[in-house]
């Protein structure tokens, strides 16, 4: 594992915070939400959104996130954008 930007990474691939090294991060747009940018882990399904930083203790349930939002968890639109969003960043 190596540390880039204080994400770990693995294979070359961001490590979740949360389930520690158990699951990696992929990038999602929800699109009943206006195509609203995301990071899901694979594992635990720990979220966080664009626009907070990606630790332990700033994830939100998936669930959790879409509820609030007012959207059901079974029926949300979730769109896969990969494992490698970071390069792009």
């Amino acid at each position: 594992m190596t540390r880039m930007n204080e994400l770990v990474m693995f294979n070359g691939k961001v490590v979740c915070p949360r389930c520690d090294g158990n699951g990696l991060l992929y990038k999602a747009k929800v699109t009943d939400l206006g195509n609203q940018m995301i990071y899901i882990c694979d594992e635990c399904e720990a979220s966080w959104q664009d626009n907070i930083p990606i630790r332990r203790d700033t994830f939100e349930d998936l669930s959790t996130y879409l509820e609030k939002k007012g959207c059901n968890y079974r029926d949300a639109e979730i769109v896969n954008l990969g494992y490698d969003w970071y390069m792009n960043s």
